[in-house]
C-alpha cells in the first residue's frame, strides 16, 4: 500500500493532466455533478459536490499535521508570520501590475475573466501541497506546515480582504477594466468568501488536526496510506469536475488567444510569486531549510478552493476557471523547478 501510494504521488501531475484532458473531451458527467446541490438543514443554504470534495481533501491534509511540530515553530514567530503575511499581500501587489500590462488587450471581457480568476487564486490561503513539495526539496517541514495552518485559520479574514482590495485596485476606478464589482462585493462580504473559507477550508482542516490528536501517532500512522490514497482519488475527481465546465466550453468554442493569454499571465505571476518568496528568504537571512519553506509557502496557493469558489459564484463565466486551472498546473511545475535549486545560505557574519 505504501509503495503504491508513493508511486501514485510521484505521478500526480501527469494524472491531473489526464483528468484535464478527460474533462475537455468528456465534460458532461463533470458538469452534471458540479451542479448538484445538497440543502443544509436549518440554514436555507446548500453545498455542492465540489465543496464536499474540497472539505474532504482539507480534512485529510489536517490529518497529516502533528501538533508537536507546530509547537516547535512558535519559538520563531517572525519566520511564520512573514510567510503568512507575504502570501496574503501578494494579490494587492501583483494584480494591479498585471491589469496595467493588459490594458492594451482588445477584449475587455477576457481581461476581466483573467483578472477575476487570478484574483481568486492569489486570495486563497497557502496550498497544503507546499508541505510535501518543501519536504521533497529539503525544507523545514514543521515551518511550512505551520504556515499552511496559519494561513488557513486566517483565511476567513484574509480572503475577503484580499478580494476587496484587489477588486478595487483592478476595477474601473483602478488600473483595469473589471466591472463585475457587485458580484465581487457580495463574494467579499461576510456571507460570501469569509463564510466559504470558514465552512469549507478552516473547519475541515481543524477537524483533521483534532482527529489526529485524538487518534494518537500510532493509529494515525497506521491509517495514513489509506487516507493518502483516498485523498489522491479525491483530488483527481475534484480536478475533473472543476475542469469540466471550462475546458469543455473551451473545446466546443475554441478561443486560442485567450488560452495563450491565460497560460502566459498565470505562469508569469506564478514565477514571480516563487521568486518573491526566494528573495524574502534571502533578505531575512533564512538558513536553507527555512528559505525553501518560505519560498514554497509564498509561491503556492490553494487553487482547488479557488476553482470551487469560481464555479459557485461565476458559473455564468466559465472562462474564469481557465487561469485557475492553468495556475494549478503551472505552480506544480514551478515547485519542481524551484525545488531543485534551493536558495543559497546566508553570508557568514564577520
Amino acid at each position: 500500500m505504501i509503495r503504491m501510494v508513493g508511486t501514485v504521488q510521484r505521478r500526480l501531475l501527469a494524472l491531473m493532466i489526464v483528468c484535464y484532458l478527460l474533462a475537455a473531451v468528456v465534460p458532461r458527467p463533470g458538469e452534471v455533478v458540479r451542479t448538484v446541490a445538497l440543502p443544509v438543514l436549518g440554514s436555507g443554504g446548500s453545498v455542492t459536490v465540489p465543496m464536499i470534495l474540497l472539505a474532504v481533501m482539507l480534512s485529510a491534509a489536517g490529518l497529516g499535521v502533528r501538533v508537536r511540530d507546530l509547537r516547535t515553530v512558535l519559538g520563531r514567530p517572525l519566520r511564520l508570520a512573514s510567510g503568512v503575511a507575504v502570501n496574503a499581500l501578494l494579490p494587492v501587489v501583483l494584480l494591479p501590475v498585471a491589469a496595467l500590462c493588459l490594458r492594451a488587450w482588445p477584449d475587455a471581457a477576457e481581461v476581466e475573466c483573467l483578472a477575476v480568476g487570478l484574483l481568486l487564486v492569489l486570495a486563497m490561503p497557502i496550498a497544503g501541497g507546499a508541505a510535501s513539495w518543501g519536504q521533497h526539496a529539503g525544507g523545514n517541514v514543521p515551518l511550512v506546515v505551520a504556515m499552511v495552518v496559519g494561513s488557513t485559520v486566517l483565511s476567513p479574514f484574509t480572503v475577503p480582504w484580499g478580494l476587496t482590495v484587489s477588486a478595487a485596485l483592478v476595477g474601473p476606478a483602478g488600473a483595469g477594466s473589471l466591472d463585475d464589482t457587485a458580484r465581487l462585493d457580495g463574494l467579499a462580504g461576510t456571507a460570501g468568501a469569509g463564510a466559504f473559507a470558514l465552512a469549507v477550508i478552516v473547519l475541515p482542516c481543524l477537524t483533521g488536526i483534532i482527529a489526529r490528536a485524538m487518534l494518537g501517532e500510532r493509529r494515525a500512522a497506521r491509517i495514513a496510506p489509506v487516507v493518502k490514497l483516498v485523498n489522491i482519488v479525491n483530488i483527481l475527481l475534484l480536478c475533473y469536475i472543476n475542469a469540466s465546465g471550462a475546458l469543455g466550453r473551451a473545446l466546443s468554442h475554441p478561443d486560442p488567444d485567450f488560452l495563450v493569454l491565460a497560460v502566459g499571465v498565470a505562469g508569469m505571476i506564478c514565477c514571480v510569486s516563487f521568486l518573491a518568496g526566494r528573495w524574502i528568504s534571502r533578505w531575512t537571512r533564512c538558513d536553507t531549510p527555512d528559505g525553501i519553506s518560505l519560498t514554497f509557502a509564498t509561491g503556492m496557493n490553494n487553487t482547488s478552493a479557488a476553482a470551487v469558489l469560481a464555479a459557485s459564484w461565476f458559473a455564468h463565466r466559465p472562462q474564469v476557471l481557465l487561469p485557475i486551472l492553468a495556475y494549478s498546473l503551472l505552480q506544480k511545475l514551478a515547485a519542481g523547478l524551484f525545488g531543485t535549486r534551493p536558495p543559497a545560505p546566508p553570508a557568514a557574519q564577520s
